[in-house]
């Protein structure tokens, strides 16, 4: 394992203002992340005939050309090569995406110059959302060793006939640890937040499901429920259903901890809309995470990745994510969501 770090007040430095541990800081630790990033429409160019994507070809109406599309790649490149790097210097050990059309849009990304040396490959199955667009996850092979990939479908009850986005599962051994992270997209609050909520509460019954079925078959493994769940920390899908708690050491037998609830209610968010913002962007952990001893790899912090370059700074949109396109206006930006990671640390014992 050659992610040797020593955690002393470096952490404090770059921007802990929230719920984090108590480290030893006379110890050595090993420093492992992961992130997600709702990265708005990663089309490439060509028109899928089974696929809604018209829009996204240089001939439709977002005008989606070559250089728009690379770079688009090398924005989102450049993110992905800076998170987390402040505490570990190999960066983002995996990362999972929601609006990705396709494989080859996550093979492009990965070959940019900014990522090409940490060989990520890439996973996403085809779903039957009729944009085209789904859960998807890339990971350093010398980190992480995928040992099954499976999706599940979300059937909405109030709307039979529409077809959302399936949940991603990726399990296998990250440095050695058993791991499985469920990528999400929930259905969004197309029709306003109440009449779309059982749409979310279905999404989020399913990953619990599937949570559990993972926890039951082998106890030791750490799980993450991560993505863009269009809803917030407090909002009923996730407190009740996915069954969340915002400090773990309050945590009783079958909750999660949800380390973006304490930064919701900071204010802090992923996205913005109408001058509110919201942390759809989560990532949420079972009880192998919660840290006791840290032989193992244990929660540290949660983060919003929001670096300045990230934001609008200009219009009615100045602060807000800066975007690829902004009423209808191409503005070659990165995403209308910030992405979010997560670090891990483990006790380096000589």
């Amino acid at each position: 394992m050659n992610l040797k770090f020593k955690l002393l007040v470096a952490l404090v430095a770059f921007g802990i203002t929230s719920f984090a541990q108590t480290l030893d800081k006379k110890k050595n630790y090993y420093v492992a992340a992961y992130g997600f990033w709702n990265v708005e429409n990663l089309y490439d160019t060509l028109n899928d005939p089974l696929r809604s994507d018209e829009e996204f070809t240089p001939e439709g109406v977002n005008a989606w050309t070559g250089p728009r599309y690379w770079k688009k790649i090398e924005h989102l490149a450049k993110v992905i090569s800076e998170m987390a790097t402040d505490a570990t210097p190999e960066g983002l050990s995996c990362i999972g995406f929601c609006e990705v059309e396709n494989k080859n849009c996550l093979e492009d990304l990965a070959k940019d110059p900014q990522l090409k040396a940490r060989n990520y490959q890439s996973v996403l199955i085809d779903g039957p959302y009729a944009r085209g667009v789904d859960p998807g996850f890339m990971y350093n092979p010398k980190h992480f060793k995928v040992t099954k990939v499976v999706t599940y479908p979300v059937p909405l009850a109030q709307d039979t006939g529409y077809k959302t986005r399936d949940e991603l599962v990726v399990s296998g051994l990250l440095f050695g640890e058993p791991m499985a992270f469920i990528i999400n997209h929930w259905p969004s609050r197309r029709g306003g937040e109440l009449a779309s909520r059982p749409g979310r509460i279905t999404a989020a019954k399913i990953a619990r499901h599937i949570a559990d079925s993972i926890e039951k078959a082998n106890p030791a493994t750490k799980i993450v429920i991560m993505g863009d769940l269009n809803d917030d920390p407090d909002n009923e899908s996730v407190k009740k259903h996915l069954n969340t708690v915002a400090d773990f050491k309050k945590a009783k037998d079958g909750n999660y901890f949800n380390p973006m609830e304490p930064l919701h209610k900071q204010g802090i968010g992923s996205l913005a809309w109408q001058d509110s913002w919201n942390l759809f962007d989560q990532t949420i952990v079972n009880k192998a995470f919660f840290p006791t001893d840290f032989k193992t790899f244990q929660f540290y912090k949660a983060y919003v990745f929001n670096k300045a370059y990230l934001k609008s700074d200009f219009g009615n949109f100045k602060g807000y994510p800066f975007r690829t396109y902004s009423g209808g206006a191409y503005t070659a930006g990165y995403s209308d969501h910030f992405p979010v990671y997560m670090l891990m640390v483990k006790e380096r014992v000589n």
